[in-house]
């Protein structure tokens, strides 16, 4: 062991606080072992190629940990949660060009990873996406394993256990894939809620070891067949879900207009999710130069939701709800002579609820709506340079029973330009239009109590958003270094806040769509690599929020992060450091989170690994804050939760091959659950 680099790595992770395209799939059939004498990560004019190493590979367990470890300039990574974020925003993930979801990812065998494609000009078939990234796999065809991991929390209740097994004969490939997990992080509860009425009442209220627990199963079968012009994909499951959110131990005290009352609080939320899924997928290859593919998911969920809390009187919900949900994505790309490329892509939504709110006497609701995308996208590619239109259209329209349909149509435009000087530079322009639409549980009639002295009330007849705004990147890769300089701008029409305001002698919180929303990031990316066995990324970033009309805030923050990872043998030790961060949520609420540091060690030998991870070690006053202010109503609060305190897991993983030798096999997604019920 190098006890330079030992020292280095030791310096680099003490906190201190610092101030201030062409579709792949077809290429993938036809990879073999891939040996890389040059850069691991390659610049194009509308993507970046890049493979990991060795020790990378050796040392991950995941698709999430495998893009952690490669530390690419700009992208972030939450192993735990399952995403990864650009300086665009959420990266859609694919394999082999196929949409993949979190299971999938999670669980591919970094083994079987020949390249990532880091799309950070989305064209073709991910041009929808802010950001997209491409796993190419290896495939097999005869063989199969099974895998079991396990994690377990050393400090709170937390665990999750998962098993996966599949075979592949042939062109054909059969997975299985189960799964339990379980967490329960206590939560500590500090809150100051002022009420106009016109008076100011005041509400102070205080709770400790609130129960957070969540409980997940699944059970997921798929048939899938790959030939050398066709892909198909079946998939089914059922998932089950419960939630609490229990408050035992609280305590509420009233002062104002006449009131001096103390109340104990026991509080009782439970919400519980039945759902089975159905998903598919094909590819048709025509000719060499055409392409078809297409996506059908769809799930349905039976939803539970009851609130049930006693203070000063008792105040219930309690909703059943039958939820449906479908996406169908078409998509029909071709190459043109000299470098052009067109793409026609097809979205469709559909999702319809009913809700029947038994506390409101039995008050059904009926929710339908659809939303249709149509985009086209236009790309030429010079030896230096490449440009990019993607005009679409969008048609939305929901409906309450009893009410008239509410319809909107919206065009689509993302444009974009990027210039590479040289091998290492590349200059990239761009400008985005687009629409989102109101959450469908702020779409309603219904009025709940909430306490003695709040109602919330849904509002139907608010605006289609419109989104818009410009961004720029520069990024060069230069022997051990690389950088990424970026500086976007968005403006929002019809941004959703809440209102709040008095009446009848209580605050009446509903929504509305009059608001604008100005959101500025400039942000730097370094990452150093000075040989294979010491890596270091360094991330720094400047947000800046403006809201106007229906609310006027106004906040600017730094963020700064660090990572280091060293590798020896069958060893890695990895530490990481974020530093406290400023946001606007909703585009009202403040919220301040608190510095955070983790500690992680691993031992990986063939087909097996253990994982060790400490987060915030002899930290136990992480407080998490938020606050709002309005007119009518002012809430400042301070949250504490195991989770962001100090906390360590132990992780064991274990696969056995049989036959010959078969990639992993995706494991599977339990997504969130839509709904619309107003809580």
């Amino acid at each position: 062991m190098s006890y330079n680099k030992l020292l280095l790595f030791l310096f680099v992770i003490i906190p201190m606080r610092l101030f201030a395209q062409n579709d792949t799939i077809q290429a993938a059939r036809q990879l073999r072992e891939v040996i890389v004498s040059g850069k691991y990560i390659q610049q194009e004019a509308d993507h970046y190629n890049c493979i990991p190493t060795s020790k990378q590979r050796r040392h991950s367990h995941s698709g999430f940990e495998l893009v952690r470890n490669m530390m690419i300039a700009g992208v972030d990574v939450n192993t735990e949660g399952g995403s990864v974020t650009t300086p665009a925003g959420a990266a859609a993930l694919y394999i082999n060009g196929r949409g993949a979801s979190f299971r999938e990812i999670q669980s591919l065998r970094p083994k079987d990873v020949v390249r990532i494609e880091y799309y950070d000009m989305p064209t073709g078939k991910y041009a929808k996406d802010k950001a997209a990234m491409n796993f190419i796999v290896r495939t097999y065809n005869y063989g199969g394993y099974a895998q079991v991991d396990g994690l377990q929390g050393l400090d709170y209740k937390k665990g999750d256990y998962n098993a996966t097994s599949r075979y592949s004969f042939g062109k054909y490939n059969m997975n299985v894939w189960a799964g339990y997990n379980i967490s329960n992080p206590k939560v500590d509860v500090y809150s100051i809620e002022r009420y106009q009425l016109p008076e100011e009442v005041t509400k102070t209220s205080v709770s400790c070891n609130n129960d957070k627990e969540k409980i997940g199963r699944y059970f997921t079968a798929s048939l899938s067949r790959m030939s050398q012009k066709t892909t198909w994909m079946l998939r089914a499951s059922i998932e089950n879900n419960r939630d609490w959110d229990n408050t035992q131990n609280g305590s509420t005290l009233y002062s104002g207009m006449g009131l001096n009352d103390g109340y104990n609080v026991n509080s009782y939320l439970r919400n519980s999710t039945v759902k089975p899924t159905f998903y598919a997928y094909y590819n048709r290859t025509l000719d060499r130069d055409r392409s078809l593919d297409a996506v059908f998911d769809s799930y349905y969920a039976r939803n539970k939701y009851k609130r049930d809390m006693q203070e000063y009187d008792r105040y219930i919900s309690d909703v059943d709800e039958d939820y449906f949900y479908s996406k169908f994505n078409a998509n029909y790309n071709i190459s043109l002579p000299k470098q052009n490329f067109l793409t026609f892509s097809l979205h469709e939504y559909l999702r319809v609820s009913q809700d029947n709110y038994k506390n409101l006497n039995n008050y059904g609701q009926h929710l339908r709506s659809s939303e249709t995308i149509f985009f086209i996208d236009y790309s030429k590619r010079w030896k230096k340079m490449m440009v990019d239109i993607n005009p679409g259209v969008s048609y939305l329209v929901y409906k309450i029973h009893g009410d008239e349909a509410v319809k909107h149509i919206a065009p689509r435009l993302q444009m974009s330009y990027s210039w590479m000087p040289d091998k290492i530079q590349r200059v990239r322009l761009f400008f985005s239009l687009g629409n989102t639409f109101p959450s469908l549980s702020y779409v309603n009639h219904v009025e709940q109590q909430i306490d003695r002295l709040m109602l919330r009330r849904g509002n139907p007849t608010m605006d289609n958003s419109t989104l818009l705004g410009p961004g720029l990147t520069y990024s060069v890769n230069y022997k051990s270094w690389s950088a990424l300089l970026s500086s976007y701008y968005m403006y929002m029409s019809n941004a959703i806040v809440g209102t709040y305001s008095s009446e009848g002698g209580k605050v009446v919180n509903s929504f509305t769509s009059d608001s604008r929303n100005h959101q500025s990031v400039t942000s730097l990316s370094l990452t150093w690599k000075p040989t294979s066995d010491f890596n270091v990324k360094m991330d720094g970033s400047y947000s800046y929020f403006a809201v106007n009309r229906a609310v006027h805030e106004r906040l600017g923050g730094w963020q700064m992060g660090i990572q280091a990872n060293y590798y020896v043998g069958d060893f890695s030790f990895s530490a990481s450091c974020s530093s406290e961060s400023r946001i606007l949520q909703s585009y009202q609420t403040h919220i301040r989170t608190p510095w955070q540091y983790g500690l992680s060690a691993e031992w990986s030998h063939e087909n097996i690994a253990v994982i060790l991870e400490a987060k915030n070690l002899f930290v136990q006053n992480n407080v998490i804050k938020s606050s709002l202010y309005s007119g009518a109503y002012d809430i400042s609060e301070r949250m504490r939760r195991e989770s962001d305190n100090s906390f360590a897991s132990l992780k064991f993983v274990c696969s056995l091959d049989y036959g010959k030798k078969v990639s992993h096999s995706p494991k599977y997604e339990v997504k969130d659950t839509g709904s619309t019920i107003l809580r």
